[in-house]
């Protein structure tokens, strides 16, 4: 499937069975309604309404949707996608050519390579992947993971077989490093850091070097992270729809492209990618699921008038109430959070982790979020630190989670921070949140699963429902 091009932004409009007009939006303008993780857009428009009724209480009339492919599928807005759309390959399939011609992916973050040479391997669906590396000027390249010979990776790939016996010959780049060319190991053509042909022996007269480089992938540096678009076009799809709100409020407030990785975690869900994007939309679970992180944030959207004025008077009694006039709206506004009595920062203990990031002069009991569900990216700032972390799909049964975390680019790992300190409070959450989704992706292969309902705290997920069932089931 193509992106929606700039000039192709026509509405579609259909009755829904209430009789209101509901518009089937471009993913240019869906993403424009993106906020926060928790957030609701400010204008909700066409479908987005229709989703957030029925996660409000109101009828889910059930209803078909576009047609897709041979058949129609049927979806009620306000419900979970149906379990097909979960875990069987040909669906998985769509998923992954939609998102390689129509997203940024957040590949990591500038301060991982810092010096010429240095390259890491970016791992996306079935079998793309990526080297990113620094090249002799400084710049940051993206080069598909295949010589163009016949075909064999340049470097390791995680799925890649991998002789361990010594006595044997073949050679391959692991995945991350450092490089000046990146050899075939198996006809050991060359290339330099700019993809550029340099080595290629017994070819014909007509062969041109210059026209056999690495195929380029599409790369963009933005706040210090570094995104990748596997689009087979020239032109790659527009950058700035998903930043328009979370991302670039953050970025605003933190000098993300000043600060460096302080220490970094990988993990494997063996979960469908989107249920492990909606399970990050929403909080409704974090009472059942996350002892640790609810005891250092609040995120009790459920508090009734009385209790929450009971609460408001706790935290300004706490920080004091110029501070605390500036608390966000929770599920219903964009997400500048809070954290509980007791706790400066997200720690187990409420303790700090790290030195202030620059410009933050003192603890300001905060905490912001933001997540893209266009480049399954999610941020979580705190005055010490940030946690970034990516979704990235695998497989329609397997996702990769990568999570860094940045601080103040003079901290000293040992001595300002204690790296496995920093990773604490994540770490529990994400492994919590690796066992509720693998289970929930178990759950949904049952043939006792029926679509349910989303609550009125599950907005995000909800919203993202409706969008994906028309945009990429019956786009």
């Amino acid at each position: 499937m193509k992106r929606t091009k700039d000039n192709d932004m026509s509405h579609d409009s259909t009755k829904s069975d209430a009789g209101a007009t509901v518009e089937k939006l471009s993913r240019r303008e869906f993403a424009k309604t993106s906020m926060a993780a928790g957030a609701v857009a400010v204008t909700i428009p066409g479908v987005m309404q229709a989703a957030q009724q029925s996660s409000d209480g109101a009828p889910a009339t059930a209803k078909p949707t576009q047609k897709a492919g041979s058949g129609t599928v049927e979806h009620r807005d306000g419900t979970t996608i149906p379990a097909e759309y979960y875990y069987k390959m040909e669906h998985y399939l769509k998923d992954e050519d939609y998102i390689a011609e129509n997203w940024w992916l957040m590949a990591d973050h500038v301060s991982r390579i810092p010096e010429a040479g240095d390259f890491f391997v970016f791992k996306f669906g079935l079998g793309e992947s990526a080297i990113v590396v620094r090249n002799e000027s400084g710049d940051i390249n993206a080069f598909h993971n295949v010589c163009r010979h016949r075909g064999s990776r340049l470097c390791r790939h995680d799925e890649d077989p991998r002789p361990d016996d010594d006595r044997l010959s073949v050679r391959q780049a692991g995945e991350s490093g450092n490089a000046q060319v990146f050899r075939c190991p198996y006809h050991a053509w060359m290339y330099d850091l700019d993809g550029n042909l340099i080595n290629a022996y017994d070819t014909h007269d007509d062969f041109e070097m210059a026209a056999n480089g690495l195929v380029k992938c599409h790369i963009r540096i933005e706040k210090g992270h570094i995104f990748l678009n596997f689009s087979r076009d020239e032109e790659p799809p527009p950058f700035e729809d998903p930043f328009s709100y979370g991302f670039q409020r953050i970025s605003e407030k933190h000098d993300m492209a000043g600060l460096k990785v302080g220490t970094r975690k990988s993990y494997q869900i063996k979960a469908n990618w989107k249920l492990g994007l909606e399970n990050f939309m929403e909080c409704y679970h974090c009472g059942a699921s996350h002892d640790h992180l609810v005891a250092t944030h609040n995120w009790d959207y459920s508090l009734s008038d009385g209790r929450r004025e009971r609460w408001d008077n706790r935290v300004a009694d706490w920080i004091g109430p110029e501070l605390a006039a500036d608390r966000g709206t929770g599920s219903g506004g964009p997400y500048d959070g809070e954290l509980n009595p007791g706790f400066v920062t997200g720690s187990v203990d409420g303790k700090p982790l790290a030195p202030l990031l620059p410009g933050i002069k003192d603890w300001s009991h905060d905490t912001d979020i933001a997540i893209t569900w266009f480049d399954t990216g999610y941020w979580q700032t705190y005055d010490d630190h940030i946690v970034v972390a990516r979704f990235t799909p695998r497989g329609p049964e397997l996702t990769d989670v990568e999570i860094f975390w940045l601080v103040h680019p003079d901290a000293v790992a040992g001595i300002d921070f204690d790296p496995e300190k920093l990773r604490e409070l994540w770490d529990i959450t994400i492994i919590e949140d690796a066992w509720i989704v693998e289970n929930n992706h178990v759950g949904i292969k049952s043939m006792g699963y029926r679509s349910g309902r989303y609550s009125t705290h599950e907005v995000q997920p909800s919203f993202f429902a409706a969008w994906y069932m028309r945009e990429i089931v019956n786009g």
